[in-house]
């Protein structure tokens, strides 16, 4: 079959897009269209991640509810794309869409079936930037490495995934590229972080800490599933998983080619959990996992968070979307 399935990373929703979404979206559409000048049938996916601690904590700075921020600033992402000539199959907003809900109940319970999934109290580092907790050795000058800044100290009970129990077969699918990373150096790290030894990881909050917003927990109300794993499964969502749809078959199941489209950032997540939690459902992994760097001002990371965004619509209006494109694309960066 000569057909490619390729998603893009889900931008949170606690601000407008920045030029770092554009990077991507103008990214993963050139690959896109790669594909199909070469006579492939290619599906490109991606859309909005929702549930997460960060937009909450932006709703409440903003003194609007959660509903409303997510609403309005998800609306932006898909405009982006028509004014960068991006096109996009399917669009799934992680707190609307059914599909969504469904395929993370669904990939819930195959990890409760496969003997995966415990409960345990936990204390913590956790970047609310990030969506991640950190090991003391793992920060520069007690602080986070993406956002600089100092990580939260939280004390709960959660529910985790035995992670721990897919480091031997990770590190081999990753070595021989049957889960292929690129470029080389993001394998070479992702490999040095499983050879390290894979510890188990939180997959709920506390419903009190998320304030009520995200995906209950199946059968435990008391937790929402941890914005991570809820994100990932959207990547089946648009296939319709959880409905055992003909597009889950085709683009899925039975395509020979699945690409994640990522930021280093986020490498681990797509390269290493995900994976995991797809071999404890059962089901097929990305072949490949695709990292680009970050657009940079004065050598920092530009983001929603660090303040030093730009807008890329006034981009778009000053210079044109094939200028922007162009120079996305020229000055990419893969380190």
């Amino acid at each position: 079959m000569n057909t490619h399935y390729i998603t893009s990373a889900l931008p949170y929703v606690n601000g407008p897009p920045h030029l770092g979404h554009a990077l991507e979206l103008v990214l993963t559409d050139a690959l896109a269209r790669w594909h199909r000048s070469a006579g492939r049938d290619v599906r490109y996916v991606t859309g909005s991640d929702e549930n997460s601690l960060k937009n909450v904590q932006a709703a409440e700075r903003a003194g609007v509810s959660v509903r409303e921020l997510v609403d309005r600033n998800a609306a932006e992402f898909p405009r982006l794309a028509v004014a960068l000539g991006v096109h996009i199959d399917d669009f799934v907003r992680t707190s609307v869409d059914p599909r969504h809900r469904a395929t993370t109940e669904k990939l819930w319970q195959a990890c409760v079936d496969r003997g995966d999934v415990y409960k345990k109290k936990y204390r913590g580092l956790y970047c609310v930037g990030c969506e991640q907790f950190y090991a003391e050795s793992e920060l520069e000058a007690g602080c986070c490495p993406e956002h600089g800044t100092p990580p939260e100290v939280v004390e709960e009970e959660n529910w985790f995934f035995r992670l721990s129990r897919y480091q031997e077969p990770l590190r081999e699918l990753i070595a021989r590229d049957a889960l292929r990373v690129t470029p080389v150096e993001r394998k070479n790290e992702v490999l040095r972080f499983v050879e390290r030894g894979l510890e188990d990881f939180s997959i709920s909050r506390s419903r009190e800490r998320a304030r009520g917003w995200g995906i209950a927990v199946p059968n435990d109300p008391s937790q929402v599933v941890y914005v991570w794993f809820d994100a990932l499964g959207n990547y089946l969502a648009a296939l319709g998983q959880a409905q055992a749809s003909d597009a889950f078959e085709r683009w899925w199941l039975r395509c020979p080619a699945r690409e994640h489209v990522i930021g280093k950032g986020i490498t681990r997540f797509h390269a290493v959990y995900w994976p995991a939690i797809l071999l404890s459902a059962g089901l097929p992994l990305p072949t490949r996992v695709l990292v680009h760097g970050y657009v940079t001002v004065e050598g920092a990371k530009i983001g929603k968070s660090l303040g030093n965004a730009l807008d890329p619509f006034q981009l778009c209006d000053e210079y044109g979307s094939d200028a922007l494109r162009y120079y996305l694309l020229r000055h990419l960066s893969t380190t």
